[in-house]
């Protein structure tokens, strides 16, 4: 790469088509099998899969950039659906190969800006945006050097690892084909609360700052939580007892959760990423009862009814499971048909 000539270009000379997706509101989504393209700079802003609008679906292959929060570029090979403020790139001729080429210069691009918090923010700047590409004889991008580049990568890449295994499944039943119980949270889980760190107080770092916001996983900042590990969690679901009031996330990673929030350890399934994110939709379904004003306490949480599938008169937790690794495996399919 260091003997290859380089030129900046602006995102219009590359891409056909530069736009907003249409966004859709994840606390208000059941789930299905469309995945959600949220804020996140990990897991290629990949949220969960939901039910969405055939309106507000993309059709791959595409990029995508979130404008808010740490920008991050990310390639994506599925249709996907996006939540708010995603940035979407289409060239007729993008592919796997130059995709993740062009991807990697974007993020090279947004890398100062992600340090400074002084992010691009909206679509008229990253029009105006310039990016490193090579280029051939004819000082034009050489679309063939970024896909042979990247296809000895991802062969590189290959070698050293392997998409994950099917889940193993033993139960195929649907929703409707299961029985369903009303249970308070309390009943299922231990209820902690969050604590306020007000944001001139807090130090800058990696790990998610967990406020009351409705999108990005519920994720409002990046702090080092040196000295605050009491209020850290991970394998736990949040839920917004203020501002957005009753959306509830599940957060696998090691976290600080606000006092604006509410964090629930599901009894014998802490850290099960399948029943938290079942029960995660469950919890969203009460969300409307909360608003103009109407606060979610400890209180009301430990109260509250969630509907869940049943055996015995006890949650099912093992079918919650398995019906979400079903879920999974549609994903994996799709992945391994690509790869």
């Amino acid at each position: 790469m260091k003997n290859k000539n380089w030129k900046p270009f602006e995102l219009p000379e590359i891409f056909d088509e530069i736009y907003m997706g249409k966004p859709s509101d994840s606390g208000n989504l059941e789930l299905g099998t469309v995945p959600l393209i949220g804020r996140s700079s990990i897991h290629n802003g990949y949220e969960n899969n939901y039910k969405v609008l055939s309106s507000k679906i993309n059709h791959a292959p595409l990029i995508t950039v979130s404008l808010v929060g740490r920008s991050t570029a990310f390639y994506q090979e599925f249709d996907f659906a996006t939540s708010q403020n995603i940035l979407i790139l289409k060239h007729k001729n993008l592919n796997k190969q130059n995709g993740l080429f062009l991807v990697n210069s974007i993020n090279n691009y947004l890398k100062p800006f992600i340090k400074s918090y002084g992010l691009p923010g909206s679509l008229s700047r990253m029009r105006i945006a310039k990016i490193m590409l090579p280029v051939n004889s004819e000082n034009v991008p050489d679309w063939d050097y970024m896909e042979n580049y990247s296809q000895k990568k991802l062969a590189e890449f290959t070698t050293m690892y392997h998409v994950p295994k099917y889940h193993h499944i033993t139960d195929k039943r649907g929703l409707n084909q299961v029985e369903w119980g009303t249970f308070f949270i309390e009943k299922i889980s231990k209820i902690t609360g969050g604590k306020d760190w007000e944001s001139y107080n807090r130090a800058s770092g990696n790990s998610p700052f967990i406020g009351s916001s409705s999108v990005n996983n519920g994720v409002t900042d990046y702090v080092n939580y040196a000295g605050h590990e009491k209020q850290v969690g991970k394998g736990v679901i949040s839920i917004n007892r203020n501002g957005s009031v009753g959306y509830a996330f599940y957060h696998p990673y090691p976290a600080y959760f606000s006092g604006d929030t509410r964090v629930l350890e599901i009894n014998n399934f802490k850290g099960n990423r399948f029943v938290n994110q079942f029960i995660v939709s469950s919890i969203r379904k009460q969300k409307e009862k909360y608003a103009y004003g109407y606060k979610m306490g400890t209180g009301r949480i430990k109260r509250q009814k969630i509907m869940l599938p049943s055996k015995d008169g006890h949650p099912d937790f093992e079918f919650m499971e398995q019906y979400m690794k079903r879920m999974e495996n549609r994903v994996l399919e799709k992945v391994k048909n690509r790869f």
